[in-house]
């Protein structure tokens, strides 16, 4: 009887011990509540982040007001929502401003940049990652130290140099020698595919791996391109995934490059900056393609916002 009293007793505290694992760690917890104390700090951190909420959504509210409104309701009326809500006026300012605008081609050309982008960091990034991880040759930890020490470089440093060597590639100096990346999407997906931060996303994710992956399929006669593209790859889907998010939305929302390297291939940024010394665009319609130019990365967001939260976890945990 007293055997079975103690392992009653035990059950029921691995049972206590086991929820009390599953709890998740917060700064108030359930009892915390019941007090007076509890209940103004939960609802006081309520209360700022509501209004820090409204605050961050304001903006994105007021553009789309803006671009559904008329002319007059904007420079005359000030008023912060259109007056005209039903289904055929909104359609009748989506059509008259992607008639006005013409974003077909910038769109298109953005398209071509986000996806050489994308395939730039993937290969060049990976690959780099795969070597520094897993291949080790000589040398290797003075270009993982050159890796390190770019992230560290700030931007500005580098823009003049890679101008310079965009205009006499692949010389860094100007003598007239080389050829001209210039006005072409090269500049960009160089510096996609050089990217410091990526590679070390996939080193740390490759890191985590068993060397016995490589040396398995060494022994079945799978070359270096092989264990990358059908071992390592495969089984680091979620860095694969979050590197590919981030680089097709930042190739798309990138206004910079574009503008530093570009002259006739314009992307959809630029064309919507280039709109303020244009007379015969309404207001209005320029909200319409801030709209336009939004939507991509937000249904990337919506799609993948999973895999986005989740990225600040990668390459942080092994194993």
């Amino acid at each position: 009887m007293g055997c079975l009293f103690d392992t009653t007793t035990d059950i029921k505290e691995g049972q206590n011990m086991n929820r009390f694992e599953s709890k998740q760690a917060s700064i108030i917890s359930s009892s915390d509540l019941k007090t007076f104390k509890g209940k103004l700090v939960y609802w006081t951190f309520f209360i700022i982040l509501v209004m820090l909420s409204l605050i961050s959504l304001l903006p994105a509210i007021w553009t789309i007001s803006t671009a559904f409104k008329d002319t007059q309701e904007i420079y005359q009326e000030f008023t912060f929502f259109p007056k005209d809500i039903s289904l055929s006026h909104l359609k009748e300012r989506i059509v008259e401003s992607w008639d006005s605008l013409q974003l077909g081609k910038s769109i298109i050309n953005t398209i071509v940049l986000s996806i050489g982008n994308w395939i730039s960091t993937i290969l060049v990034c990976g690959l780099g990652g795969y070597v520094l991880s897993k291949l080790r040759p000589k040398g290797s930890r003075f270009v993982f130290v050159l890796v390190v020490w770019t992230m560290m470089m700030p931007w500005q440093m580098r823009m003049v140099p890679n101008y310079i060597t965009m205009l006499h590639f692949p010389f860094a100096y100007d003598f007239g020698a080389g050829v001209s990346l210039l006005d072409t999407y090269w500049p960009m997906w160089l510096n996609a595919a050089s990217s410091a931060f990526n590679i070390m996303l996939f080193k740390n994710a490759f890191d985590g791996l068993s060397q016995s992956y490589v040396e398995a399929a060494k022994i079945d006669g799978c070359s270096n391109m092989g264990i990358f593209l059908k071992i390592m790859f495969p089984l680091s889907m979620p860095v694969v995934i979050y590197v590919s998010i981030g680089a097709l939305s930042g190739a798309w929302a990138d206004f910079f490059n574009p503008l530093l390297y570009l002259d006739k291939n314009v992307v959809t940024p630029l064309q919507i900056y280039s709109f303020q010394s244009y007379a015969d665009i309404k207001m209005n319609s320029r909200f319409m393609g801030f709209i336009f130019a939004s939507i991509p990365p937000f249904l990337i967001f919506a799609l993948f916002q999973r895999r986005i939260m989740g990225g600040v976890n990668i390459g942080g945990v092994k194993g």
